[in-house]
């Protein structure tokens, strides 16, 4: 069982802690102290030197104990090391008077990851790390059982096409992410345009519950008109203090996206974790009285959200995010995961350790996903393109996905054309050799058979004539007896067999072509 403790407010507007032990009364003007501190010292002047993260945390740590001792014993007895500080009491409350309700939201904004006990930050312990959990909603519990199947991660990258907000390099992120999972593989997902009208069409085209977690990584804000006012698009009104992530618009240009957005993209049907890894998403802003991003989608129906309480390092965001994932990918609880992501950036020296904040609502979540050799575990459906070769007789090489950076805006405008709402039949990819087409057609294939996967694909490479392609079409399709026939009808144009073909493959079999003719400059005539 975690170390429970439970914040509460009484008719007459005073505090309690609550735990196994007992409960006590809080004093409020020590408890807006303890917050201003934190506001003035660790938000505002983002004081990260060790000395005073240390007496940051000491102070935490001997407020939370009191007198009483009572983290000191629920350290010693408790066999899980996670500390569960229940906030929905106070994040929930109404009808407070502007002081009570500064506090009673504050309690959210205090760094619980810094409680330090005089040994050493309760992170940091090597036999059994201390995870703080924020926990603002309370909900029917129902068990969500673990899945016998690799981990499915649904990944979108923003970075728009705007000067004034520096760019990201989100390839490397997703590369990092698959490089740590490449011995316990995931079943990688991208919504490559940065758009959330676009994610809430891609999270309507699978079933519910399809996604284990999403991962949103861009730049991450609390918005002010005097901070980022020039920045909002002709007509679009926020309020002060209101949590963002800078997303895009379906052709790339820059757009902020709230909870509220967010929450329509999916509609309540949320994989059971988000990790919001952009700055501020865990921050609680104005002083401690608007919740966070993390902690309002929670509010909105996410079960766990991670985010970040103040601006991150990329690197830091990177480390995080490896451990995350290799750790659920082998079937850990999503707190032990969050644990080995502290653990990680502690030993990578990353200085903004303490920043990861993880927010949740009461339903029991444990594991994801099932270990890699666990019996009858569903096998993963999708082959990393530099893994396969672009063609099935691996004479194309495509470039890697350390590699393979740079090329969004195309795979945006190749990926909108290939919809299923498209009237485009295909993409023309163009370029002198040696620039990466074949490695663009392949990851183009990839993120199609991703998002549908009873795509079938058949590359042909250089010179085309019939009987190469026919050979080629009738070989994929053999397992249904009727298409190879259709390919050889007698006394029918060539025209007239693939019609009939392309009709049976797509309506009656449901296994449409993905035709990839590369090298295709070698069927152009020299004069």
């Amino acid at each position: 069982m975690p170390l429970n403790f439970t914040f509460a407010l009484s008719q007459q507007q005073t505090f309690e802690l609550r735990c196994d032990y007992g409960s006590r009364r809080l004093d409020k003007t020590e408890l807006a102290a303890l917050i201003d501190l934190c506001e003035q010292n660790y938000y505002a002047q983002q004081k990260d030197r060790l000395p005073y993260l240390t007496q940051l945390g000491r102070q935490l740590y001997q407020w939370l104990d009191g007198k009483e001792g009572w983290l000191r014993r629920a350290l010693d007895e408790a066999d899980e090391q996670t500390i569960l500080l229940d906030l929905i009491k106070t994040s929930e409350a109404k009808g407070l008077n502007p002081e009570t309700e500064r506090v009673a939201l504050g309690l959210a904004h205090l760094p619980w990851e810094l409680l330090h006990d005089g040994a050493g930050f309760l992170i940091e312990r090597q036999n059994l790390s201390v995870l703080p959990v924020r926990s603002v909603q309370q909900r029917q519990t129902q068990v969500i059982n673990v899945q016998n199947r690799p981990l499915r991660l649904l990944f979108m990258a923003t970075s728009p096409e705007d000067p004034r907000v520096p760019p990201l390099g989100f390839e490397q992120e997703e590369a990092n992410i698959l490089q740590a999972t490449k011995d316990q593989l995931l079943a990688l997902i991208v919504e490559e345009s940065g758009s959330v009208v676009e994610l809430a069409n891609l999270v309507k085209s699978y079933p519910e519950d399809y996604f284990d977690v999403f991962h949103l990584t861009g730049h991450g804000i609390i918005y002010t008109q005097k901070s980022y006012g020039y920045l909002l698009p002709e007509g679009v009104t926020l309020a002060d203090n209101t949590p963002c992530f800078i997303t895009e618009d379906e052709v790339g240009n820059l757009q902020f996206t709230t909870v509220n957005d967010l929450a329509r993209a999916f509609r309540g049907r949320w994989p059971r974790v988000a990790f919001l890894s952009g700055c501020h998403t865990g921050q609680v802003p104005n002083n401690g009285t608007v919740p966070s991003m993390a902690q309002a989608l929670v509010k909105a129906g996410a079960g766990i959200v991670l985010g970040w309480a103040r601006p991150v390092y990329d690197r830091t965001g990177i480390v995080a995010a490896q451990a995350l994932y290799q750790a659920l990918a082998t079937g850990a609880t999503v707190e032990t995961a969050v644990k080995a992501a502290q653990q990680e950036m502690i030993e990578k020296e990353c200085t903004d350790w303490h920043l990861l904040r993880m927010y949740r609502d009461t339903r029991p979540i444990a594991e994801l996903v099932t270990p890699l050799r666990t019996r009858n575990r569903e096998k993963l459906k999708f082959t990393a393109p530099e893994q396969e070769f672009l063609d099935e007789n691996n004479l194309v090489k495509v470039a890697s996905r350390f590699e393979f950076v740079g090329r969004r805006r195309p795979l945006q405008r190749c990926l909108k054309a290939l919809q299923e709402s498209s009237d485009q039949i295909g993409v023309f990819i163009a370029g002198m050799g040696g620039l990466g087409k074949s490695t663009l057609a392949a990851r183009l294939c990839t993120r199609v058979q991703m998002q549908r996967d009873n795509f079938a694909r058949v590359v042909l490479i250089g010179p085309l004539d019939e009987k190469g392609l026919l050979n080629k079409l009738s070989n994929k399709f053999e397992r249904f007896a009727d298409v190879p026939a259709l390919l050889n009808q007698p006394k029918m144009s060539l025209k007239g067999r693939l019609q009939n073909f392309f009709e049976a493959i797509e309506k009656e079999y449901n296994q449409p072509l993905l035709l990839v003719l590369d090298d295709f400059e070698q069927n152009i005539p020299t004069h």
